[in-house]
């Protein structure tokens, strides 16, 4: 029994999370920094040309905060449900994200006109339990699991990109191919149980399917003491996929300014790769006396019952592995962002940035999302941000800031200063930062901003 519930847990639920740029959409228009491009392809940087340096970006979401579950009682924590399970119909979600920029180039090939490229690598991972999963922790004898979802996606990105203006008019466009590197997906979750005193009835449907660049045997295992070469990890192998970014900006007399921009249009990946299945579906019923485990006087563990019980539901309802030929192909949310700024001094912008999602919703940070800003430049070498957003699952308040000394710039974001002082209240953690080398400014053009 305990086999079954440790594959379940493990096995039942990951969630692809989407996004293939490695800047939040609060970086939108931000010309300080270079990977603004990423948010909103429609900006021209500063900078003659920059080199960008590995860049990290860490980043949980929750739609549930620790207080949500934990009661604090002087020295003492305990966990507490019902607070989660009376007052929320929908599953407790989490989300890990990773992102590393590998390489970023970027140079103006006139002042009007930037050509840039690079690539990156992320892991994403997003685990949601069902209410009734808690329910079961908090009442025990009756689960139904329906919703659970796990989902792990990594890839590599290569992306090349251009941005032109033309008068008060500023156009960009980003095409990035996508290397998938593994994935594990639930296709189905479903399970019921239910206990009484003298009887058990289980009913299994679960259906995950993954590939990998391990190769592996005609069951769908990995073989032990082989790992993938190197040319799993460019852009030519098997697992392949594309994306395509936007953006066109309007500036009024240097001072007010809107942007629109179309984030990962036809984004997909379609997975080839050492492809497995892994199902479990089957009933079981089982009346009788139930009875617990225990230790006799001499310290040996006796079963008895239990463990007839046990081989009779891995029998019927174990985890089967198979290899499999079927590719199957995974989306990214598509977004829209638009960017309201106002700049009445040099030294000083507002601004505001929506982004909402133009296709279903998969996940908690696809939700959409409205940010008012400040922007402060302080000399020619600080500029910061400081932001407040907001969507159906949260609120925070953060900040970004860029400091250029001598060609270095070093860049630095956070998204909710509230995770610094008080964690237990806290949904969202993202940091971001990294080193870049920038020179020179653009000439002959005012700075448009997008």
């Amino acid at each position: 029994m305990k086999k079954i519930f440790l594959t379940i847990l493990v096995l039942a639920g990951i969630h692809n999370i989407a996004s293939a740029q490695f800047a939040t959409p609060t970086m939108a228009g931000f010309n300080s920094l270079h990977q603004s491009l990423h948010a909103s392809p429609a900006t021209l940087p500063e900078y003659k040309y920059y080199l960008a340096l590995p860049h990290m970006d860490f980043g949980v979401h929750n739609n549930f905060a620790l207080n949500d579950l934990f009661n604090l009682d002087g020295d003492s924590l305990s966990l507490d449900l019902s607070k989660w399970t009376r007052t929320n119909s929908g599953p407790l979600q989490l989300q890990l994200n990773q992102n590393v920029r590998l390489l970023d180039v970027g140079f103006a090939l006139s002042p009007k006109n930037y050509l840039y490229f690079g690539s990156s690598v992320q892991l994403n991972q997003n685990i949601a339990l069902p209410t009734g999963l808690l329910q079961f922790a908090e009442v025990g004898r009756t689960l139904d699991m329906s919703g659970l979802n796990l989902n792990v996606s990594a890839w590599s990105a290569y992306h090349a990109g251009m941005v032109q203006q033309i008068g008060p008019f500023t156009l960009g466009i980003r095409y990035s191919i996508l290397n998938g590197l593994a994935n594990l997906q639930t296709v189905r979750s479903n399970l019921q149980l239910d206990m009484s005193s003298d009887s058990i009835q289980m009913h299994t449907d679960l259906e995950m399917r993954g590939s990998n660049l391990q190769r592996q045997d005609v069951n769908g295992r990995p073989l032990s003491g082989e790992f993938p070469d190197i040319s799993s990890l460019v852009p030519f192998s098997k697992n392949k996929g594309q994306s395509l970014d936007i953006g066109l900006g309007y500036t009024y007399k240097d001072k007010l300014s809107l942007n629109l921009s179309l984030l990962n249009i036809g984004n997909s990946i379609t997975w080839q790769s050492n492809l497995s299945t892994y199902t479990s579906n089957g009933q079981f019923h089982y009346t009788g006396p139930i009875v617990n485990m225990g230790v006799d006087s001499a310290g040996n563990a006796f079963q008895g019952i239990a463990d007839t019980i046990t081989a009779q539901i891995e029998q019927k309802l174990g985890l089967d592995t198979l290899g499999s030929s079927t590719s199957y192909t995974t989306s990214m949310t598509q977004q829209m962002l638009v960017h309201l700024n106002y700049r009445p001094y040099k030294f000083l912008g507002v601004g505001l940035i929506y982004r909402g999602p133009l296709n279903k919703v998969q996940l908690l940070n696809d939700a959409p999302t409205l940010t008012p800003y400040v922007d402060l430049q302080w000399s020619p070498y600080v500029s910061s941000r400081i932001h407040f957003s907001g969507s159906s699952y949260r609120s925070s308040l953060g900040g970004l800031i860029a400091l250029r000394l001598w060609g270095v710039q070093l860049s630095a974001g956070i998204e909710s200063v509230g995770m610094l002082f008080n964690q237990s209240t806290t949904r969202f953690f993202q940091f971001q930062g990294g080193l870049s080398l920038c020179f020179g400014k653009r000439i002959g053009q005012k700075r448009p901003i997008s």
